[in-house]
């Protein structure tokens, strides 16, 4: 699925901010490395259904509250992709108006 380790990146940073966590605290609490959720925001990896179910208790919410997000943003991000295809699809293309040919001098 293109984009959903970047979407879930983003959603991770989001709720880590919105839980006042820094990087290093939240890697205590999920019990992983600080430079793996560096990696997972960055969108440089994905994570297991095992550290999925880490980092929602980490955060305080439900494995599933984040799946749903992710879920909801992929969607809206899909969503927005088509509508601006169908723009583009009915979008009169610009015309070029033909170029005049060099004027001569006349003596």
């Amino acid at each position: 699925m293109e984009g959903a380790q970047e979407t879930f990146g983003v959603l991770l940073r989001e709720r880590r901010l919105a839980a006042g966590l820094t990087q290093e605290q939240l890697a205590f609490e999920a019990s992983i490395r600080r430079n793996y959720v560096s990696m997972l925001e960055l969108g440089q990896h994905q994570p297991t259904l095992t550290m999925l179910f880490s980092l929602a208790i980490a955060l305080g919410c439900a494995p599933s509250e984040l799946l749903a997000d992710l879920e909801a943003r992929l969607a809206k991000a899909r969503r927005r992709k088509a509508r601006l295809k169908r723009q583009r699809l009915t979008t009169p293309t610009a015309t070029t108006t033909p170029k005049k040919a060099p004027r001569t001098k006349t003596r």
